[in-house]
């Protein structure tokens, strides 16, 4: 399965499923929510308020494509069980900046059709309350307070319903009329090697690309995300809001993006310095997968972002949920939040060169994430 992992952009597949045999309940382990934020969808409630009850805790962020690939499942299981002894909770930890206003959460949760309670942790507290270090992560406790089971990223769904209907049925819940997941055959995906063939998340802050380049030079682990050498030899003091002329290389390696043009650099962006006449300034890279989304923003006014692949427009047969085709048959997003984009959607897993470019000035990226599960459910 995957997920994201709070060190700064590592992108890690594994396959865990943690139990707890803790024998301590809520209290004794500490496990609260510890000074959360604005409550979406219902009134604030302790974990205290719902002993006797089953608690489902999930972290989350909204731009988060693993965390939004695990929303069909979760939405399901409030379906079936908030009736019958379960609370699902959604923690939303941001990963930036703009991920920390209200209004953005809760448009992003209604947009998304999650009827269950979500809390705003924007400050990590309870993140950091329970140890957690993932996006998304999934903590069970049981109608005694007591943590009982664990689950990191994507995947594991039957056994995650599992170890629900379990305690509800040890917590005296009649669910004998409720039917157990069944695993599709179309989601039957061997991610562990489908993650060997895709392109790994790549962050366009110098946060994440400092932290990868320092790691790079000292440890020999993984190049940076941003493959321009500009990028870090005219940062010495490691500097953000810098604004730098970038030039295309040319060549490209996998695992990297490139920049062309005037952008400033920012502690979790990258931001287009200046407003052009034609598509001058642009973002470019070799990505392998069948998906590709883009986290964009910096929303004051609409604005167009073009998308190629291969230096030609997307065939609609290869456009993402997001994107847009004009008169002339171009290819393009309109950028009207900060939020994520859904650009590329592939029939297979393929390598190819996709090329984001505009003339507006402060075309905002924070991340591209991408995918090889042709049969992904949370934008359909």
């Amino acid at each position: 399965m995957f997920y994201k992992s709070i060190r700064r952009g590592i992108i890690a597949v594994l396959m865990i499923s943690i139990f707890s045999c803790s024998s301590t309940g809520v209290e004794d382990q500490n496990l609260v929510f510890k000074n959360p934020g604005p409550w979406i969808n219902g009134e604030p409630f302790t974990l205290s308020d719902k002993m006797g009850e089953v608690v489902l805790i999930d972290f989350w962020t909204y731009t988060c494509v693993n965390c939004l690939r695990t929303l069909p499942y979760l939405k399901d299981w409030h379906r079936k069980y908030s009736e019958h002894g379960l609370t699902i909770v959604g923690v939303h930890s941001p990963e930036f900046d703009f991920e920390k206003v209200p209004e953005n959460i809760a448009l992003a949760v209604s947009d998304l059709g999650i009827e269950y309670p979500v809390f705003l942790d924007n400050e990590k507290e309870t993140w950091r309350i329970f140890n957690n270090r993932y996006w998304p992560a999934k903590y069970l406790i049981d109608h005694e307070g007591i943590l009982r089971y664990q689950h990191f990223g994507e995947g594991d769904y039957a056994q995650t319903e599992y170890s629900i209907r379990k305690h509800l049925i040890r917590a005296g819940f009649d669910i004998s009329g409720i039917p157990e997941y069944e695993i599709d055959s179309d989601q039957q995906v061997d991610q562990y090697n489908y993650k060997k063939k895709q392109t790994r998340e790549l962050y366009a802050g110098t946060d994440w690309n400092y932290m990868a380049y320092k790691n790079h030079v000292e440890f020999n682990r993984e190049p940076p995300y941003i493959g321009n050498p500009e990028y870090f030899i005219t940062s010495q003091n490691l500097r953000p809001n810098e604004t730098v002329l970038f030039k295309d290389p040319g060549k490209y390696e996998e695992n990297q993006f490139y920049i062309h043009g005037l952008w400033t650099k920012k502690n979790d962006s990258l931001s287009h310095a200046r407003q052009t006449e034609g598509h001058t300034d642009y973002l470019v890279l070799k990505f392998s997968g069948s998906e590709v989304n883009a986290v964009i923003g910096e929303a004051e006014k609409l604005y167009r972002v073009t998308v190629t692949i291969d230096d030609v427009p997307l065939k609609e047969s290869e456009a993402g949920i997001d994107v847009l085709f004009d008169e002339r048959g171009d290819s393009y997003v309109e950028v009207d939040a900060s939020r994520m984009f859904n650009i590329v959607k592939l029939l297979k897993v393929e390598s190819r060169i996709l090329r984001l470019s505009s003339t507006h000035a402060g075309f905002s990226l924070y991340s591209f994430t991408f995918g090889s599960d042709t049969h992904d459910k949370w934008y359909k």
